[in-house]
């Protein structure tokens, strides 16, 4: 008897905090890939100007992934597997990526279509849109714009797909 309401008040908790809190106490639509937005950001131990800066990144445009999030400071993992705190201010929305495999842009979200560049690793580029193979991409510089098979490009499968 005791086993069945504690069941029942687990429900009724879990229901609640589904509709009824908001979804930055539930961490929704988390990971979320974003890019660094200003030329200096540090990235902290921890969720706060008290903490210790791990990292200071010195380049706009760097993907990350935001795999947690607390007050205005987020938790990111970086393309190099570190993870810390950075404030959201000093991140953009837009999705960028790093050339993980070399290969081919392509006109068209298909291996037999027109090559119109090679991409080596690291390169970093903006993404526009994925499908499920494929990730329309920009270069950096806008010289460049294509479909590039979406696997060969890091944190990709944290883009909703069109």
């Amino acid at each position: 008897m005791q086993i069945r309401l504690y069941f029942k008040l687990s429900l009724i908790i879990l229901v609640y905090a589904f509709f009824c809190l908001p979804k930055t106490v539930l961490g929704g639509n988390l990971p979320k890939l974003v890019s660094i937005k200003t030329s200096k950001a540090n990235l902290r131990y921890g969720p706060g100007k008290n903490y210790p800066v791990k990292l200071v990144f010195i380049k706009k445009k760097i993907p990350l992934i935001i795999v947690d999030q607390f007050d205005h400071w987020r938790k990111v993992l970086t393309t190099k597997n570190m993870i810390g705190w950075i404030h959201k201010s000093q991140l953009a929305m837009k999705h960028r990526s790093i050339i993980l495999k070399s290969d081919y842009l392509r006109k068209k979200p298909e291996l037999s279509s027109k090559k119109v560049a090679f991409l080596n690793n690291n390169v970093n580029v903006s993404v526009i849109k994925c499908k499920v193979y494929w990730c329309k991409i920009t270069l950096k510089n806008g010289n460049f714009s294509g479909w590039f098979i979406k696997k060969y490009l890091w944190g990709s499968n944290y883009i909703i797909i069109n």
